[in-house]
This record gives C-alpha cells, sequence and structure tokens, in this order.
C-alpha cells in the first residue's frame, strides 16, 4: 500500500501515517478513520481516493438519465416524466433536483415505447403465417419443370433386333429384362442375378409390374405361332439370386388371362394404377395395332387404334401412340370409357410420372458444325435426324387442351434429355477423307436416322426415368435422376 505511507529518511522501514486531509464531503480527517495505523483504515483512504479519482458515477448517469427523457418526449406516447424527477424544457435534469445515487437508490429508466408491445405483438406471429401461407401457395400452386440430373448407366446388353424390354420393381428390389426370349433378374445396381428361361418351344417378351410390384405379366409366345399373356405372383423380397427359383416356380404355375390367335402380336403391357386393368396393344396381320383394356378375366375393351399405352397417376386417362397423317407418330389422349381421343403433341413411346409428368420421344433434324473455315463460317457440318425426350407438365394436361391442326406440336413442352452430338466414326472418317483430298469448300454430310432410344419407364415414386438407350452394337440401361424446378408464371414453358 505504497501510495498510504511515507518513509522517514533516517530509518527507511520506519512508516508514519500520512499528513492528515480533510476528506471531501465528510468535514472528518482522513487519520480519524486510521484505528492505530493498521492496513484496514489505511486501504479505506485508498477506496475513497480511487473513488474521487474516477468522475462516472454522478454524471454520467445524469447524461443518460437526460438523454432517456429526450427520446421518450420525442417518441410522444410513453415519455412522459416519473413523478419527482425535475427537469427542463430540453430534457435535462434542473440544478438541484435530487439525483440517483445522491441519498436514494436510482431507479431504471423506462425503455421507450413501453407499453406498445402488448398491444402490437400479435402482428409478429400474423406476419410469419402470412408468409408461411404465401410458401405454402407458392409451392402447391406455382408452375414447376421436370428436369434431368445425374445419369448412370445400370446395365449393358447386345443389341437385338426387338428392343430392350424392361420393368422396375417398387422400393429399390430391382429390374427385369427380357434379352433372348429369357426373362433376366436385376438387382438395384444393375447386376444380374439370376435368369429364368421359359421352357423349349417358348419365349418371354413384354414384361410388366403392377406399381405394388407383386404382380407381373408377360408374353409368352409359342414357336407354332400363338401367344398368351400371363399373370404370376411375384415374392416380395429384392431380386437377389435367391429370388430367381421362386419367380421360375411362379411363371411354371402362371394363371393366363388371354389366349392369342395365331399371327397376332401383343406387346407394350401396362398395368393400372390400382392393378385391376391391364392395358396392351394388339398387332394384326397387315400392321393394323389397337389398344384393349383386360380386367378380371372379362372380354378386352377396345380403346381404339394405338400402341403403348400408358396410364395417368389417377387411372383416368391413356396415353397412346398413333400414326399421324404423314406417318409420323403423334400422341394421343383416350379414357378408359372409350370416350372421344383427343389429339395431345407429336412424339412416341408416352411414359406417365406418379408425379403427373408426361415423358415422350420425339424426332427432329439437327446440324452440327465440326469445322469452320478461316472466316468463321461454318465448313463442313453434319445433318441428322435425331431423337430426344420432351415432358409436358400436369397442368398442361387438364380437361381443356389447346385446339391443334394437323402434324401440329405442344409450343410449352421442355426438353428433358438431349441428343448425343459426340461426332462417332462415320463423321471421323468422313473428316479423315475430306482432309486426304485437300476440300476447302463448305461440305454438308447427310446421316440417316438415329433412333437412340429404344424404350423408357418411369420408377414407381417418379424420382428416376429409365431409359433403354442405343449405343452401338449395344443397348444400355441408364438411370436418370429427376428434379422438380419451380419456374415463374412468365417463364416459357
Amino acid at each position: 500500500m505504497g501510495g498510504n505511507r511515507t518513509h522517514n529518511g533516517n530509518n527507511p522501514d520506519k512508516v508514519t501515517p500520512l499528513d492528515p486531509r480533510r476528506h471531501k464531503g465528510t468535514g472528518r480527517e482522513e487519520t480519524d478513520l486510521i484505528p492505530d495505523e493498521s492496513s484496514l483504515g489505511e486501504l479505506l483512504i485508498h477506496m475513497r481516493r480511487v473513488r474521487q479519482t474516477v468522475p462516472v458515477n454522478t454524471r454520467l448517469r445524469e447524461e443518460l438519465r437526460a438523454r432517456l427523457l429526450q427520446m421518450q418526449a420525442a417518441e410522444g406516447a410513453g415519455g412522459t416524466q416519473r413523478p419527482g424527477a425535475a427537469s427542463t424544457s430540453e430534457g435535462a435534469p434542473q440544478p438541484g433536483a435530487t439525483s440517483a445515487g445522491e441519498g436514494t437508490p436510482p431507479s431504471p429508466a423506462q425503455p421507450a415505447g413501453k407499453g406498445r408491445w402488448p398491444k402490437y405483438f400479435w402482428l409478429f406471429p400474423a406476419v410469419l403465417l402470412l408468409a408461411a401461407g404465401y410458401w405454402l401457395w407458392w409451392s402447391a400452386l406455382a408452375p414447376k419443370t421436370l428436369e434431368a440430373g445425374t445419369t448412370s448407366e445400370i446395365s449393358r446388353f447386345w443389341l437385338e433386333d426387338s428392343p430392350l424390354e424392361f420393368a422396375c420393381a417398387p422400393r429399390g428390389r430391382g429390374f427385369l429384362a427380357v434379352r433372348g426370349g429369357a426373362l433376366l433378374l436385376l438387382d438395384q445396381y444393375g447386376n444380374q442375378t439370376g435368369i429364368v428361361k421359359p421352357p423349349g418351344g417358348q419365349s418371354y417378351a413384354w414384361p410388366a409390374l403392377t406399381p405394388s410390384g407383386d404382380q407381373l405379366a408377360l408374353v409368352r409366345r409359342y414357336e407354332t405361332g400363338e401367344a398368351e399373356i400371363i399373370r404370376a405372383a411375384m415374392p416380395a423380397v429384392p431380386l437377389a439370386p435367391e429370388a430367381a427359383p421362386q419367380v421360375e416356380r411362379a411363371l411354371a404355375g402362371a394363371a393366363v388371362l388371354l389366349k392369342v390367335d395365331k399371327g397376332k402380336n401383343p406387346a407394350g403391357l401396362a398395368w393400372s394404377p390400382d392393378g385391376k386393368t391391364l392395358a396392351y396393344s394388339m398387332e394384326e396381320p397387315g400392321g393394323k395395332e389397337e389398344i384393349f383394356l383386360l380386367t378380371g378375366g372379362k372380354e378386352p375393351v377396345s380403346l381404339g387404334p394405338g400402341r403403348n399405352p400408358a396410364w395417368s397417376p389417377d387411372g383416368s386417362r391413356l396415353a397412346v401412340e398413333r400414326a399421324g397423317p404423314a406417318g409420323e407418330p403423334e400422341l394421343w389422349l383416350v379414357t378408359p370409357g372409350g370416350g372421344d381421343a383427343r389429339r395431345l403433341t407429336g412424339g412416341r413411346q408416352p411414359a406417365w410420372s406418379p408425379r403427373g409428368y408426361l415423358a415422350f420421344i420425339r424426332a427432329k433434324t439437327t446440324e452440327r458444325v465440326l469445322t469452320y473455315s478461316r472466316d468463321g463460317s461454318p465448313l463442313f457440318t453434319v445433318r441428322q435426324r435425331q431423337e430426344e425426350i420432351r415432358t409436358i407438365n400436369p397442368e398442361l394436361l387438364g380437361e381443356r387442351l389447346p385446339k391443334q391442326k394437323e402434324n401440329q406440336t405442344l409450343s410449352t413442352d421442355r426438353l428433358l434429355l438431349a441428343p448425343d452430338t459426340t461426332p462417332g466414326v462415320t463423321e471421323l472418317n468422313w473428316l479423315r477423307q475430306l482432309e486426304m483430298e485437300g476440300v476447302r469448300e463448305p461440305r454438308t454430310l447427310l446421316l440417316d436416322q438415329l433412333n437412340n432410344y429404344q424404350s423408357m419407364h418411369f420408377s414407381p415414386d417418379g424420382k428416376t426415368l429409365l431409359v433403354a438407350r442405343r449405343d452401338g452394337g449395344t443397348v444400355a440401361l441408364v438411370q436418370v435422376e429427376l428434379r422438380e424446378k419451380t419456374t415463374g408464371r412468365g417463364e416459357k414453358q
């Protein structure tokens, strides 16, 4: 406590008390507070001096009080003075007014606007409720579009004369495919886990699973030319190696739904969403094709011409493929009850998602520039008719479809998968030949139509699209992840 003692020059170790001084505001001397030069008295003196040297207590407290009073006066309501607090017209305390800290403990100043929160507190939950309602409305009613995400190859097969026919089991249990007349079992990763071969002189075609995956419909053909549509119970297990014997036993005891006369060819089997009605097409000699419905052993009901039927999610309509006046395929909407059919757009191979999106394949002529001349103009180009996958949004498939002329397409469908524009062997050989011949004038290579996509189906949950795509001498089974994107009202669909 060096600040409270002085050293004697003759005896440095002897400590004498400080000179007596008057303490401000008390009238007593500091030495009166020192009991026999004890350390307690010296500590009290030191604390008083520290308190006097820090000018915070009264002045800052009064300035803060004055500032709060000014804020209350500016806001109006809630800005009245407390009883006993004297202030000038500017809100500053008058001289001589009782201040906090001198005699009475200060009371906390009333915050500006106190008393109004209980009155307007309901606005906060109301704003939150309004925002939540707007978000729900926007999520439910705002226009959406389907976009393709990650693409992964599941399996690959050798190319055959018939397109790759496959079906997707629900809940990730695997896939079924027909190759060479036999039924192949694939797990969810595309690995072949088993093969079910039909008896001698028979072959399988067009597998179709119900949405629940418990029933399998197949076309069974005979070498003699006859055919049957059969139904078998599927085991509720993943299509692992141990499932192959169960599927083989189920097909051996399958029920015959329809016997087909020689020369006719059933195809395009598709179960209704409730799993009770089977739609299929029947090709007759001469190329005529017709859509039929088969329900519970009843006689088939005709829905008119067409092929490749696809059910809507609610089972109220079917999209079918028909030949247009110029021979180009078109999509039509028909009802199970056999009402009036309506033309939808140009395209083939319809597939209806459980979320309401209708996908289809459409061919278009593409022109690709392979090389450019020195002035930047196209030099060598390739013109080819290729196919792409497009979708129609659910809100565009309502009861009131826009009237269309023949060969007209919807202007509101959207591109989902574009054709592969990578130059192939034919284009590269053509470029090499032109280089060897020294050709420097513009040339165009015309290629025949290339059907890249053979068939496609949505998964039972609608989150992926499975596509059989031709790739040289093989067919790849590709899985495309799907996502929905909310679009503005003014954005082009």
